[in-house]
């Protein structure tokens, strides 16, 4: 029996950058329009309607509100 080992990707190389669907800026700016601060609970619940991480959602919200200062 052979063991085949193939290269495991760095741990410091991200994963390509993937941009928000339409659909999802639509949703992520509704909601934005409500409240630039969402909660916890309110970034959870996008990020499983939506198919995205928590994390994404909240670098989203962030992301957005820096761009509007």
């Amino acid at each position: 029996m052979t063991l085949e080992l193939t290269p495991a990707a760095p741990p410091h190389i991200k994963g390509k950058r993937k941009r928000a669907s339409p659909h999802q800026l639509k949703v992520l700016n509704d909601i934005y329009l409500k409240t630039a601060f969402p909660s916890t609970e309110t970034r959870n619940r996008l990020a499983r309607e939506l198919g995205m991480t928590p994390r994404t959602v909240q670098i989203w919200f962030q992301n957005k509100r820096q761009a509007s200062r």
